[in-house]
């Protein structure tokens, strides 16, 4: 806790489960680990859109998001707008892709065998979350007001502004599925998985005093 900015110690604390508080301890530690990495910083500055989205004040191109499930943390990053979502597969009432999804996205899992469905149904949930995380504006955007389709294999949809947004869908577990959202399409994704071990690198190029 003491490697992270107080505004982040703080909203660790608002959370009542432990493991809840761990994710968000970790996700954290993964941003600082990644600004890190990629942009040589260790001392930086939060600043928040108006729906709360997160970017790096010193760095307003370099665009990060967070998402994470159960047992991952993941962060995904860009030179555009970018956004991701991790979701533990488990059983669900397949009404709420009736009541959430637009009318050809829920036919398109319905078409899938019984044992296909729920596994199509987070391919989209994780999407559509992954889209509204781009475009930085939070719930305000219902699931229900955008469409995704597939073209030549290929999963995009268009914003209010016909421009157009385009998906990609990476495997980490059996038990989860996973999906990035950008601006462009998205050809080359570099993994890199991250431990504690990585997250203490970043603390030795720190002084013995950590400013933030």
């Amino acid at each position: 806790m003491s490697q992270i900015p107080m505004e982040r110690q703080e909203r660790v604390r608002r959370y009542v489960r432990e493991e809840d508080a761990i994710r968000s301890l970790c996700g954290s530690l993964l941003t600082q680990y990644v600004i890190w990495k990629e942009l040589k910083a260790v001392n930086f500055s939060y600043s928040y859109n108006k729906y709360g989205k997160p970017f790096v004040s010193e760095f307003p191109s370099f665009h990060y998001n967070l998402s994470h499930s159960h047992n991952w943390v993941v962060c995904a990053t860009d030179d555009n707008e970018v956004g991701i979502d991790i979701e533990k597969i488990k059983d669900i009432d397949l009404g709420i892709a009736e009541r959430f999804f637009t009318p050809s996205e829920f036919a398109e899992i319905q078409r899938k065998s019984s044992f296909e469905q729920i596994a199509c149904f987070y391919e989209y949930w994780t999407m559509k979350e992954s889209y509204i995380k781009a475009l930085g504006k939070g719930l305000s955007i219902p699931l229900n007001s955008f469409c995704i389709r597939e073209e030549n294999g290929e999963y995009q949809t268009i914003d209010q502004n016909s421009k157009l947004y385009f998906f990609n869908q990476l495997y980490l577990d059996n038990e989860y599925k996973l999906a990035v959202c950008s601006k462009k399409k998205i050809i080359d994704i570099k993994v890199q998985y991250v431990n504690m071990e990585n997250f203490n690198k970043i603390y030795q190029t720190k002084s013995s005093t950590i400013l933030f």
